[in-house]
């Protein structure tokens, strides 16, 4: 089929499949707004209280060794951390005041401010930030901190980090890491939060809200709005939401960013947060780890190296974008367009179906049956790609990639799960995979085999001993110019790497999202920096500067 006649087809599956979610989920809101439908209710009074829907928040229960602070912006409303980013993306001060490196990048010392407090009163000291990244070090699980060597409390304002070796990525812990109360932390911290960000926890239900009020010891601007409530809805329950006048703030997917909701109006922010296609590098019958749990690993079929370079350059990125974005994103290469350790040579043409043919003939794949679906040895092109039931976005992702596998002989069951149980057969499949943060340390999680069987690493299982060299090199570089020339090639350095037209293509880089959101006409989100992965927190790190505007 030629590419502008498969370009319609999809595009009307991917539409048939939203007249089916309107038509079975009248009552979720999605569809245009219905003439003869009751009117919303009153919209919410402009005052100090914000009701939002932006998605399933919790994770991690507010305590870091459970993964409280492994997703961007994650902490910031509740914690602090020793730095933060500005709106420009640099890295600034948050509970240090000032802060300095040695000129070997193995030293790194920070004098925190004297007003910051816990929401209890207490002085955060720093015995508090030794307490903290020695806790997080001894378990190992959430942050690696094998890297330092020691920390020292100089007083009780100053602190210093001895590294056993320079690390350019420090700064993404420095920033992502929430410091925790050394008094009060234990077993039942979760229960009772006690943080030095400027909201403390008043009510916590898993799996239904989650209610901030104002924390009156907060060093920082004041915000304007004393209670915050986050209402975890699906997509569609946040949308009815929204029309209901119940919400201020809702969170909205691509495909219905064209829904008009009263009062409300959609904003759109440019993020660095990208989607991928995540594919098993080894052959079926591994075991493995994720999260610690023992899982299956491998994929006969997506193990060959000809299957992922074919999808690389045979799925069309422009149409993608298109089609599951409408427009409001961009085609994605790697997982750092763009960033400054972006290795430009990662970009190629794609949408090339007969040289992706072409690949798979070399590597003998061919339909001999004439179904439409090359094989090899006995083996057909045939894998099942996860994606989360409850993501619209990553559903219609999976769809549309589907129906663009066919045309280069590959055939793909998308299949809809829970990210627990995508997490546990995600090894041994295919996974709509995301990414992106301000730092380049992703780079090495998600491709260095030293993590493979470590949290949710390096899903692929994937392992190439030049890319590991190159990522090494990235990691112990003392200067970020030195290390981003290393982040690049282990990208594509002229031979080998992982991203690129004839990168091992673990992950296969398809889209950059814009993060969308309906909010109430008249309320101001300040100065929001290029948003993370992660629509769910993304959207606060000004909210110390949001306001009702007259």
């Amino acid at each position: 089929m030629p590419r502008k006649g498969r370009r319609a087809w999809i595009a009307a599956v991917v539409a048939l499949a939203v007249v089916v979610g309107v038509t079975v989920g009248v009552t979720a809101g999605w569809g245009r707004e219905d003439p003869s439908a009751s009117s919303p209710d009153e919209p919410r009074s402009r005052g100090t209280e914000l009701v939002v829907a932006v998605g399933d928040v919790a994770g991690g229960e507010f305590d870091p060794l459970k993964g409280w602070g492994s997703r961007p912006a994650q902490i910031r409303l509740i914690h602090s951390s020793l730095l933060t980013i500005d709106k420009d993306v640099d890295f600034v001060g948050d509970l240090a005041s000032q802060y300095s490196v040695s000129d070997d990048a193995k030293s790194w010392s920070f004098t925190l401010r004297d007003d910051a407090r816990w929401s209890n009163g207490e002085p955060v000291t720093a015995q508090d930030v030794v307490f903290t990244y020695e806790t997080l070090k001894r378990d190992g699980t959430r942050f690696d901190l094998t890297f330092v060597e020691r920390i020292v409390a100089d007083d009780e304002s100053r602190v210093t980090f001895h590294l056993k070796a320079p690390r350019s990525t420090f700064v993404s812990q420095l920033s992502e890491i929430p410091i925790l109360p050394a008094k009060h932390y234990g077993a039942d911290y979760s229960k009772n939060p006690i943080g030095s960000g400027p909201y403390t926890v008043a009510d916590y239900q898993q799996g239904q809200q989650l209610i901030l009020t104002a924390n009156p010891h907060w060093y920082g601007r004041r915000p304007q709005f004393t209670k915050l409530t986050f209402l975890f809805l699906g997509e569609d329950a946040a949308l009815a939401a929204a029309r209901a006048g119940s919400v201020d703030i809702a969170y909205v997917p691509p495909t219905f960013a064209g829904q008009r909701v009263t009062g409300m109006t959609l904003q759109s922010f440019e993020s660095i947060d990208s989607r991928a296609l995540s594919l098993p590098t080894r052959p079926a019958g591994g075991r493995g780890k994720i999260q610690g749990k023992d899982v299956a690993v491998g994929n006969d079929v997506t193990a060959d190296p000809a299957i992922r370079k074919a999808l690389n350059i045979g799925l069309d990125r422009d149409e993608i974008t298109e089609i599951v974005l409408q427009g409001h994103g961009r085609p994605a290469y790697t997982l750092v367009d763009g960033l400054p350790w972006f290795n430009q040579e990662a970009v190629f043409e794609d949408g090339r179906v007969d040289d992706a043919k072409r690949i798979l003939a070399e590597a003998g794949w061919s339909d001999s049956d004439g179904d439409g679906v090359a094989d090899k040895d006995g083996r057909k092109a045939r894998f099942t790609l996860l994606y989360p039931s409850d993501d619209k976005l990553r559903s219609d992702l999976a769809l549309v990639v589907a129906e663009q596998a066919r045309a280069l002989g590959i055939e793909i069951t998308t299949k809809g799960s829970t990210w627990d149980g995508i997490y546990l057969d995600g090894k041994a499949n295919a996974v709509t995979w995301g990414g992106g943060r301000h730092h380049a340390h992703q780079l090495y999680s998600m491709y260095s085999s030293k993590v493979i069987d470590t949290g949710y690493n390096n899903m692929p299982q994937y392992a190439n001993a030049t890319v590991d060299g190159h990522l090494e090199r990235a990691l112990s570089a003392a200067t970020q110019e030195e290390a981003n020339t290393h982040w690049k090639r282990a990208q594509w350095d002229g031979t080998a790497g992982f991203a690129g037209e004839n990168g091992d293509a673990p992950i296969i880089w398809l889209v950059r999202i814009d993060h969308l959101y309906l909010v109430r006409d008249g309320l101001s989100l300040g100065e929001q920096p290029i948003h993370g992965h992660g629509h769910e927190w993304a959207l606060f790190n000004s909210l110390t500067q949001w306001r009702w505007e007259k």
